[in-house]
């Protein structure tokens, strides 16, 4: 037996040690019981507090439908008062479907869920939400709603299902694939009898229980592999004390899990991916020495960061430039992976992941962002800010602005560290350069030239005057200082003058970001 194979009964084995599974088998049984199935169809909710843990059972009709399974689906989106879920929205997944029958109990049942959700939220003690077939699909449904409320210092509820059918589509199994609330379901199934269909996709755990052994996965794929057994219209009630009790008896002899070797090596493919997937936070500190070295190569460049490495790119003169290239291509790789892992998570959850790396994603727009545009332009493209930026780097952006982060810059302050603000400044500086260009051949459409340097002066100025562009766009050799010379012969010496012309003009710029005791 393979080491994966092994994990997933030794954690089977570990479930089953525990009391919760007969202890909430033993609960649904007795609400069951007391229950005339043939003249009650309502939801019946029963709460029983215990020393340890608050157990609430979800009891609900048997389930007969008279439309196809896979059309069972109620789809949600839209604002909180009509989609009670709207917290799991995901900026590329708007809506989703979920399990018709089970939503329509779980709002039939609103009212009371509201006052039950109240309820909870003041325990002190572990909460157990379960129950059997379509409850526990309901029970499903009310610790997705309820999670979102709990306080993240105190533990999570859990939902315990027994045999219910699945109430999600891919879009919120994706949804919640990378989400904390995933480790709150546990979905004990007999796979024989559990009921899955196309439209509806896996999320949670599984502890799937064989003739006389169980597994625990969390898997989606596997877990659609193992219970594509019996398929009906209807959702059986099972007696799940008679699938727990044959697990719990001590066996004969040792057996082997009757599993094709192909599924378990595909899970542990899929793990080791998945492993791979979530290793940007674990890469966060490796990530942030390759930008330390970034910013060395920054203050040993004469002509200014952007332009060294422009220059360099053409024909690298150092073994400096050659790596400064590959480091630059692994930051890239590294904050593109992580943008898409936030993206995928609920809004909810962002912030955690977000914040993170919420200052180090910053700085490394800021400081590599530069070097994309320096190919970008070197590759004879126009209008970066448009048709270039990488999506990546706009939602960095998003995020920090979203923090409202006020920077203090106090006048007298050494800039000479400073990366400068906008990380597309220069984009910027390269049109207003090839609108210089223009100029000088151009005798239609000058006004239009015209009115775009004087907005590109004014953005330059505003910047100057909060001090958020860095000293060394005003080296000699610089594209700025190269642009500045070309559109001063461009105004000529009769043109009125501004604050910037001024700044200029008069050479104040030398002195910029300089400490005060040293202008």
């Amino acid at each position: 037996m393979d080491s994966s194979s092994l994990k997933c009964l030794e954690f089977g084995k570990l479930v089953l040690k525990s009391d919760l599974l007969p202890n909430s088998w033993s609960k649904i049984s007795e609400v069951y019981e007391s229950t005339n199935r043939n003249q009650d169809s309502s939801l019946k909710i029963k709460i029983y507090p215990e020393t340890k843990y608050t157990i609430v059972v979800f009891d609900a009709p048997l389930l007969r439908t008279n439309y196809p399974s896979d059309s069972a689906s109620t789809t949600l989106s839209g604002t909180p008062d009509q989609n009670p879920f709207h917290f799991l929205y995901l900026e590329k997944i708007p809506s989703f479907s979920i399990h018709a029958p089970a939503y329509q109990l779980f709002d039939s049942a609103k009212n009371d869920l509201i006052h039950l959700k109240s309820e909870l939220l003041k325990s002190k003690k572990q909460v157990i939400l379960t129950g059997a077939a379509l409850g526990g699909s309901v029970a499903s449904l009310f610790t997705l709603w309820l999670v979102d409320t709990v306080d993240p210092k105190l533990r999570r509820p859990l939902c315990i299902a027994f045999g219910s059918p699945l109430i999600g589509d891919a879009s919120l199994q994706q949804i919640l694939e990378n989400s904390l609330r995933n480790s709150c379901f546990l979905h004990v199934a007999d796979a024989a009898q559990t009921l899955l269909t196309q439209a509806f996709k896996p999320f949670g755990t599984f502890l799937i229980c064989f003739d006389s052994q169980c597994i625990c996965i969390d898997d989606p794929e596997t877990v659609t592999e193992l219970l594509g057994g019996a398929n009906t219209d209807e959702v059986v009630w099972r007696d799940y004390s008679e699938v727990l009790g044959r697990l719990v008896q001590p066996l004969a002899v040792e057996t082997r899990l009757i599993v094709d070797d192909g599924i378990i090596n595909r899970m542990a493919d899929r793990a080791a991916n998945k492993k791979l997937r979530f290793d940007p936070l674990i890469k966060l500190n490796h990530m942030k020495i390759e930008m330390m070295h970034l910013e060395k190569y920054k203050k040993k460049s004469t002509m200014g960061y952007y332009d060294r490495f422009k220059t360099n790119m053409k024909s690298p003169d150092s073994i400096v430039d050659v790596v400064t290239e590959k480091r630059k291509k692994e930051l890239n790789d590294y904050w593109i992976s992580l943008v898409k892992e936030v993206e995928k998570m609920p809004q909810s959850e962002k912030s955690l992941l977000k914040t993170r790396s919420l200052f180090a994603g910053h700085n490394y727009r800021r400081l590599v962002e530069p070097l994309d545009i320096a190919e970008y332009y070197l590759r004879g493209k126009r209008e970066y800010r448009t048709t270039g930026r990488s999506r990546h780097y706009e939602m960095l952006e998003k995020w920090f602005k979203a923090e409202n982060i006020k920077p203090t810059r106090w006048e007298g302050r050494d800039l000479s560290d400073l990366l400068t603000f906008d990380s597309c400044f220069w984009a910027d500086v390269e049109e207003a350069m090839l609108v210089n260009n223009a100029l000088r051949t151009q005798l239609v459409g000058r006004e239009v030239l015209f009115e775009k340097l004087m907005k590109f002066e004014e953005y330059v100025w505003k910047m100057i005057e909060k001090r958020e562009v860095s000293p060394e766009i005003f080296l000699e050799g610089s594209s700025f200082m190269k642009w500045w010379k070309e559109y001063k012969e461009i105004k000529g010496l009769h043109a009125p003058p501004t604050h910037f012309t001024e700044f200029m003009n008069n050479n104040k710029h030398e002195s910029y970001g300089k400490p005060a005791d040293k202008e």
